[in-house]
């Protein structure tokens, strides 16, 4: 097998950069970067197989995932710690394990099982999409 010309390398870099839009894993992100730097040494670096520039691409790309991956995800995600407070109050009626409450059935953050099913509660709060119920 002859060597793979750069223009190849660097096409099926973009391709896969492109792919990664559709999965947002950044696998394929890196593994198109390494197949670009790849392309950019075989520029001035003649091969002597394209078996070579492949595997230099892979461990290019291994490296550069197992450094920046990390980073990136966690430069995109959102923080997990915040907590959402609505600061909606009011009262809703008990139904089951949920509380109906401004037309929506909530999940709550208060233990449910001292209050009888229809009974009307006191909404203290909404924290991260569970209302905090009490007596009336």
């Amino acid at each position: 097998m002859g060597h793979i010309g750069y223009e190849y390398l660097l096409a099926f870099g973009i391709i896969l950069i492109g792919l990664e839009a559709l999965t947002f894993t950044f696998l394929l992100f890196f593994l198109g970067i390494g197949f670009i730097i790849v392309s950019i040494v075989s520029y001035f670096v003649v091969f002597d197989n394209g078996l070579w520039q492949i595997a230099l691409a892979f461990i290019l790309s291994v490296i550069l995932a197992f450094v920046f991956r990390g980073k990136l995800l966690q430069k995109i995600s959102k923080p997990k710690n915040k907590e959402e407070k609505i600061h909606k109050s009011g009262t809703g009626v008990i139904d089951g394990d949920l509380v109906k409450f401004d037309g929506s059935y909530w999940q709550s953050t208060t233990d449910l099982s001292g209050f009888k099913d229809k009974e009307r509660v006191k909404i203290v709060d909404v924290i991260d999409n569970k209302v905090v119920v009490e007596k009336l």
